[in-house]
């Protein structure tokens, strides 16, 4: 597991063969769904969310929404549940072909409770999600690209509750929307293609439909309301020139590629930079100390000076703590190959916008499921560093990190269900989740740590003095905190662009789909932060500090602080931005926590990476070294 990586050069090459049109992003093993003229179309409800409160909440938990007489709720994958999915029935009535001019809903009366709920949600820009045929309901725009003469439509999933000025200080609540359904004829049977809903609020207290065409008519104000008429309409358009398979097109052309394709570009110099920087090293620095060194004439008068090449006897003592470190290490292997499974699926079009939580739901199956992984590499690190225990230390890796992020995801959970917020697991979720873990990923971590446990340890190149070597004086470049911050910076200017699209994907609910970006970007990180760590970790050794194995993980883990400080700037700067009098201490505690546990992850990940990294370097810059 070190960091033996691909040139830059064939990683473009992969990244340009695995980059894929938004078009091709559906799932194979699930055909289209063909309706007949005459033939009802389900209209679900799922949630509400806002693009600037991270706090989710079911479509039917508003107090001012009309509800079935008849609720069904389908079943939801892991995944969906996790990420505040509350999909239900409606009562709106959409029947193929039949274009319905006007038809009312319900009359809902409102209490003076209902009419600040409803004010609240609108002023924090909160946006409904339906659901025909899989495909969201969208708000429709029209953006003009040089070169086309005409405008190309772009759907974002949602639509608004209502809307507030500020001007006039009225907030307006929309309690009409008219659905246009399109469609694709395949011989007699016809194919959904497109949901575009456009709400509009309008005032209507005769409890019929209202007059859409009246010019004249008023808004529907929130504040003093004692009911509420809800009506739609319904108009079915047949679209041959959007097929099926290519239906996801417009929600997921928003994101131009020269972006990303710039971001790839700042990495590339970044590491091509940082190659330079590590071929110095090794190609002339260590290749002079170790000629000199390995001469038996000048190996006294070397003695007497200081560096890396006198730390051979203590190199290789173990690390303090190891019984903690090995865990961290063997989950680490767990998290990376699960996302590097889950990315592989994702450029194969399995995990696709269309297949609702199936990012989540893979992801948490791979975890458990590659939890042999992680006991194999701990057990066998535990051993290599002298550990005797080995089911201990199968069960700590097992328990260490999963635990802990559960830990307090279900203290975050109390103030999510005091909200009321779908986003809330619900117990059974708890459950399920923990008995997976108990039956599937604890078994295998046990088995995995059994097996690597089992193989003999790495042999190290160099014997290990009995007493320690003392550890000078460090200059302050090298000092815990201000070696933190160097060593993080430059891995994270590889990824801060990429880093927005995700956050954006996480905190404003836009799908995000450009897995062959994330490949290619996530082994540019890779590359980084394994020659930074090599860096530091030989600045290090050669100031004599042979205590380098937890600063190897933290070299590579620095830029952790720098994506929570990111976070913390696009916390104001996007979801705040303009929108001061809506923050609240239940959503601010759902960002920082959640972000907090992204930032730890991560901080996992790359600090394996660099601990690898350096293992290996260690072993073969020691490995030269005559010592006898």
């Amino acid at each position: 597991m070190h960091c033996r990586l691909p040139s830059l050069a064939s990683l473009l090459a992969l990244g340009l063969g695995l980059l894929s049109p938004a078009s091709a992003f559906y799932i194979p093993s699930l055909g289209p769904q063909a309706f007949r003229p005459g033939d009802r179309v389900p209209l679900n409800v799922n949630r509400v969310y806002s693009e600037h409160v991270p706090l989710p909440f079911a479509y039917y938990d508003l107090p001012f929404v009309c509800r079935p007489s008849d609720l069904q709720r389908p079943w939801l994958n892991i995944g969906e549940v996790l990420r505040g999915d509350r999909i239900a029935s409606s009562d709106y009535e959409l029947t193929m072909g039949t274009n319905s001019s006007c038809q009312v809903l319900c009359t809902h009366p409102m209490t003076p409770e209902a009419n600040l709920e409803a004010e609240r949600f609108v002023r924090q820009g909160y946006l409904i999600e339906w659901i025909v045929d899989k495909l969201p309901g969208a708000t429709v725009y029209l953006t003009h690209r040089p070169g086309e003469e005409e405008r190309r439509k772009s759907y974002q999933p949602g639509f608004p509750i209502g809307s507030y000025s500020k001007d006039t200080g009225e907030t307006l609540l929309n309690n009409h929307v008219s659905m246009n359904v399109l469609y694709e004829t395949r011989g007699e049977s016809r194919r959904i293609v497109g949901f575009e809903v456009f709400a509009k609020s309008i005032k209507n207290s005769s409890g019929d439909c209202p007059n859409l065409n009246d010019s004249s008519a008023q808004p529907l104000v929130v504040g003093s309301l004692d009911k509420v008429t809800y009506s739609y309409s319904v108009q079915w358009i047949e679209d041959n020139s959007v097929h099926w398979n290519h239906r996801w097109d417009r929600y997921l052309s928003v994101t131009k590629p020269q972006v990303h394709w710039y971001a790839i570009f700042n990495s590339a110099v970044i590491i091509i930079l940082l190659s330079c920087v590590v071929a110095v090293i090794l190609m002339r620095m260590l290749n002079r100390d170790l000629t000199v060194f390995n001469e038996e004439e000048f190996r006294d008068d070397i003695e007497e000076t200081s560096g890396w090449k006198l730390l051979h006897g203590d190199v290789f003592r173990p690390p303090r703590y190891g019984g903690l470190l090995a865990p961290l290490l063997g989950t680490t292997v767990q998290v990376m190959y699960t996302f590097i499974a889950t990315v592989a699926l994702g450029m194969l079009g399995i995990l696709s916008p269309s297949y609702r939580g199936g990012l989540l739901t893979t992801g948490i199956v791979l975890f458990l499921l590659l939890g042999s992984a992680a006991g194999y590499y701990a057990g066998h690190l535990y051993r290599t560093w002298g550990g005797l225990n080995w089911f201990k230390n199968a069960v700590m890796t097992a328990t260490l990190v999963p635990m802990f992020l559960m830990s307090i995801q279900l203290v975050l959970n109390v103030f999510l269900w005091y909200r009321s917020s779908s986003a809330a697991m619900p117990f059974s979720t708890i459950m399920l989740l923990f008995v997976l873990w108990l039956l599937v990923e604890l078994p295998l971590t046990l088995l995995g740590g059994w097996f690597g446990f089992k193989r003999p340890p790495y042999s190290e190149p160099s014997r290990t003095n009995a007493i320690p070597r003392p550890i000078p004086p460090q200059p302050k470049y090298l000092r815990s905190l201000l070696g933190v911050v160097l060593a993080g910076a430059l891995p994270f200017s590889v990824i801060f662009i990429e880093l927005f699209f995700v956050l954006k994907s996480i905190w404003q609910d836009s799908f995000y789909y450009e897995y062959g970006f994330t490949l290619i970007v996530g082994l540019l990180l890779s590359l980084t932060v394994c020659e930074t760590t090599v860096i530091m970790v030989w600045l290090s050794l050669n100031t004599g500090h042979h205590r380098w194995w937890w600063r190897a993980f933290t070299y590579g883990a620095s830029s952790s602080v720098y994506i929570f400080a990111y976070s913390v700037f696009f916390y104001f700067t996007r979801l705040r931005a303009g929108m001061p009098d809506v923050a609240g201490f239940v959503p601010t505690l759902t960002f920082f926590v959640h972000s907090l546990l992204i930032a730890a992850v991560y901080a996992l990940c790359t600090g394996s990476m660099g601990f690898f990294a350096a293992y290996f370097f260690v072993r073969r810059i020691y490995g030269r070294v005559k010592t006898s």
